[in-house]
C-alpha cells in the first residue's frame, strides 16, 4: 500500500501508489497467494498484518480513509488504461506514416529520453493528502473528485441504523437464502404435490438452477448465478423449512473472499456492506493472514 505518515510535514499523509521501491517485496509476499481470489488474499493479508502488528484498525475512521484510497486508485488505474489506448492507437498510427515523414518527426535521443523519465515520474509520482485525504497540490484537482463524498450520504451512512441482513441474505416469495464466506443455502419452497425428490426435476448446473415439477411440469424456480460456484461441492435435500416443505440447496462459491448480494441474477439484492462481523465467520476472512 506504500502508505507512511509524515508527522515532519504537518501530519500530512502520503500515498506513493507506483513506486517502484518495494516491488521485489511484495511480489513475493503475492506470489505466496495462490488460486482464486489471488489479489484478495493478498489484501487481506496486508489488513491482517496492520491488526495484529499495529493498532491502526482500532480507528473506525481509518476504514473510511482506506476506501478512499481504493477510489483514488481506482480512478487513477483507469487513466493509466486509458492512456495506454491512446499511446497504442498513436503507436498504430505511426506505423502507417511513410519512413521519410517519420524521420522528419522523430524526436531527437535527448527528447526522446526526456519524455520517458517524465512518464516515468508522474507514474512513481508521490501524492500528498491532507488529514482528510484530499490532494494537497492543485495539479491534481482531477483526483480530487474521487475522494469527494455526498455530505449527505455521510449523514445517512453515520446515523443508519437498519439492521444486517438476517443471515447474510433475504427472502423472496419462492425461497430464502443465507450465506457464509464460502456457502450459499438456499431454501426453495415446494409445491403441495412435490414430497419426494423423485416428484421433481432438479437441475443445478454452473451456470444456474431449474426446478420443475414432473407432474404438472410447472416450473418452480429458475434462474442463473451471480457468481461461478463449484459445482462438484453443491448438494441439495428436501426438508422443511419455516413449516414449509422445502428443497435445501448448498451452493459452494468459487470466490470464497467475497459476499453475493443476491442468490439469483435479477433477484432483490442486499447491501452487503451492512453484513456485521458477528454475523459472519471472521476465521474465514483472517486465516490466510
Amino acid at each position: 500500500f506504500g502508505t507512511c505518515y509524515d508527522t515532519a510535514s504537518t501530519h500530512n499523509w502520503r500515498t506513493a501508489d507506483m513506486s517502484t521501491k518495494h516491488d521485489a517485496a511484495l511480489e513475493q509476499v503475492f506470489s505466496a497467494h495462490q488460486g482464486i481470489g489471488q489479489e484478495l488474499k493478498f489484501i487481506q493479508t496486508v489488513f491482517g498484518f496492520m491488526r495484529r502488528k499495529h493498532s491502526f484498525f482500532t480507528d473506525d475512521s481509518h476504514a473510511r480513509k482506506v476506501l478512499k484510497m481504493a477510489k483514488m486508485h481506482v480512478q487513477r488505474a483507469k487513466a493509466d488504461a486509458k492512456k495506454m489506448e491512446v499511446e497504442a492507437s498513436n503507436s498504430k498510427e505511426s506505423s502507417n506514416i511513410p519512413t521519410q515523414e517519420k524521420e522528419q518527426k522523430a524526436p531527437s535521443p535527448t527528447e526522446d529520453r526526456a519524455s520517458s523519465q517524465n512518464n516515468e515520474s508522474a507514474a512513481n509520482e508521490v501524492i500528498e493528502l491532507d488529514d482528510d485525504l484530499n490532494p494537497i497540490n492543485e495539479k491534481h484537482a482531477g483526483l480530487k473528485e474521487a475522494w469527494k463524498e455526498d455530505p449527505k450520504n455521510d449523514e445517512n451512512e453515520d446515523n443508519d441504523v437498519s439492521e444486517a441482513p438476517k443471515g447474510n441474505g433475504g427472502r423472496t416469495d419462492q425461497y430464502v437464502w443465507t450465506q457464509t464466506l464460502k456457502e450459499v443455502t438456499m431454501h426453495i419452497w415446494l409445491p403441495e404435490a412435490a414430497k419426494r425428490a423423485r416428484d421433481l426435476d432438479v437441475s443445478i448446473n454452473p451456470k444456474g438452477i431449474k426446478i420443475s415439477s414432473k407432474a404438472d411440469k410447472k416450473v418452480v424456480i429458475e434462474g442463473e448465478w451471480p457468481h461461478k460456484i463449484i459445482i462438484d461441492d453443491t448438494t441439495w435435500i428436501i426438508d422443511e423449512h419455516d413449516g414449509k416443505k422445502a428443497l435445501t440447496s448448498y451452493i459452494q462459491k468459487q470466490d470464497q473472499m467475497s459476499w453475493w448480494n443476491c442468490a439469483l441474477k435479477g433477484g432483490p439484492k442486499i447491501d452487503t456492506q451492512k453484513i456485521q462481523p458477528e454475523n459472519s465467520k471472521l476465521s474465514d476472512l483472517v486465516s490466510s493472514s
